[in-house]
């Protein structure tokens, strides 16, 4: 083959592969996503998003708690439509018509008229992605920006807010709960100094009980590969951030 027609190829085969080369085909986007948006009537919008790939296929779940409002939480379920630049994604269900721009570890709610750009959006509209642990019917999502780990003494500790849902229903009545969690690396315990229960999966529905003073003081936590909070251990106490 001639050399200036095996360049040609070759610069094509690059071109078509650097083309396809989008999020939706080369970024984890699947998984769950949390941020406060702007509200016009109330002093923001917490939102909790779901997005899973099956069979090639897109779905989401959405809930948004509209702060310091009686009934304000909204949920929403349905498949996600990306368009042909692979980075831009239409949420749509029977009540819902929302589009998303996905990237490196966040998404962002465009506007009607938002032209999306990496690295070029509104950080006010943007959920970042969490990191989840699941096992024992429990599953712990954690901001991976928010932990915050340190030597103190020969041991290493480990300080993170979370959210934690349960499976079943606990004896206490609550589906989930938030805390800061603070895990010692030597002695394998953690503590939770702040915590809030709730009746609802993600942080919804009745708030039964919260302190900012839990006084139950530290436990230890089973070496089990079922066990959430052994699996934030494993992953941040060996690590180095």
């Amino acid at each position: 083959m001639h050399k200036s027609i095996l360049v040609f190829f070759l610069l094509a085969f690059i071109h078509t592969s650097v083309k396809a080369d989008t999020t939706r085909t080369s970024v984890d986007w699947d998984g769950y996503y949390t941020g406060t948006i702007p509200c016009g009537s109330c002093p923001g919008i917490k939102m909790w998003l779901e997005l899973t790939n099956i069979a090639d296929k897109t779905y989401y779940k959405l809930i948004e708690i509209y702060e310091n409002e009686k009934e304000g939480t909204f949920r929403s379920e349905g498949t996600g439509h990306w368009h042909k630049d692979g980075s831009t994604l239409d949420l749509k269900s029977k009540d819902e018509n929302r589009t998303i721009f996905v990237t490196e570890n966040a998404v962002i709610f465009l506007g009607e008229n938002d032209k999306p750009s990496a690295g070029k959006f509104n950080e006010a509209y943007t959920l970042n992605k969490l990191k989840a642990f699941a096992g024992g019917g429990e599953q712990l999502l954690i901001d991976h920006s928010k932990v915050k780990v340190k030597k103190e003494g020969n041991s290493r500790i480990v300080n993170f807010p979370g959210l934690m849902n349960f499976q079943h229903m606990t004896e206490g009545g609550h589906l989930s709960l938030t805390a800061d969690w603070i895990i010692d690396c030597k002695s394998k315990t953690a503590e939770m100094p702040r915590i809030n229960y709730y009746s609802q999966r993600f942080a919804t529905g009745k708030l039964i009980y919260s302190t900012k003073k839990n006084t139950n003081g530290a436990q230890s936590f089973a070496e089990s590969d079922q066990d959430v909070i052994n699996q934030v251990a494993e992953e941040y106490c060996h690590h180095s951030y």
